[in-house]
């Protein structure tokens, strides 16, 4: 059972890279301060829509400010939470976004009757993209390359999340950022153009757990905001700074999960 939710998980990880400025971002929560337990297992899917929202400014001429805003709306959108106990206040965490894979531990400090856990978590996903064209004349094929490139994204970070006995609960978290995304400009000399972004997320959720045996629904809000993002770009030997950039991420979503008891309960 743990294999295919963790499988199921991975399904929902890797997304293509949105375009224009808009970037990943993983808000979500999906789980509850609660312990799962020795042996238990609670793996959910979170489903609901994405409002993300972009900006930079620039000063084109001295005391004059320019302000870029990028908006994108998803639906649906889809992030993806499992757990495995290994001890009672220990259990394994992976948490699947348009980010990638982020695997972690989460860990129960205090419990009874209010909750508190920590969850520090790594992450990332990769990908790559390229295009041709063929055209055949008489016989005879040309094939011509088109512009190709890779993206990479990196998050680390800790959250935080609370909860109490009527079902409600909170979480704070913190991510560090790196994005790279290269391009490969067949047409433009070969030239290989990269964009850096390092970005600092900070962002809460409010949601409540409705317990059916072994379902669980959690509704849930998640809100992100990244107050700062620095920004270069690579063309060849050259590195320029880009307008430092800021966002926001929000992510109304209710997770449906299965929730199995520890061995032996």
């Amino acid at each position: 059972m743990i294999a295919r939710s963790l499988l199921m998980a991975g399904v929902f990880a890797v997304t293509a890279l949105s375009s224009g400025c808009i970037v990943p971002r993983a808000a979500g929560y999906g789980f509850t301060a609660a312990p799962v337990g020795a042996g238990g297992a609670d793996v959910g899917l979170a489903m609901g829509f994405i409002y993300q929202q972009e900006s930079s400014t620039t000063e084109p001429i001295t005391g004059t400010t320019s302000t870029s805003t990028s908006r994108q709306t998803q639906l649906p959108a889809f992030e993806a939470n499992a757990q495995l106990g290994i001890t009672d206040q220990l259990a394994v965490n992976l948490h699947a976004s348009q980010v990638g894979l982020q695997p972690g531990a989460k860990i129960t400090i205090l419990r009874d009757p209010v909750m508190l856990a920590v969850v520090p978590q790594i992450g990332g996903g990769f990908i790559t993209k390229g295009a041709s064209t063929s055209t055949t004349i008489g016989g005879n094929t040309t094939t011509t390359e088109g512009n190709g490139g890779t993206s990479f994204t990196f998050l680390g970070g800790l959250h935080a999340v609370v909860s109490v006995p009527a079902g409600f609960y909170a979480g704070l978290g913190y991510d560090f950022q790196y994005i790279s995304q290269a391009t490969q400009q067949q047409g433009g000399g070969g030239n290989t153009i990269t964009a850096y972004q390092q970005g600092h997320n900070v962002g809460g959720v409010i949601g409540y757990e409705l317990r059916l045996g072994a379902l669980a629904l959690r509704p849930e809000i998640a809100v992100l905001f990244t107050p700062l993002a620095k920004n270069q770009s690579n063309n060849g030997s050259t590195t320029a700074d880009q307008p430092d950039s800021q966002g926001i991420f929000l992510f109304p979503n209710i997770s449906i999960a299965a929730v199995s008891s520890p061995q032996g309960k």
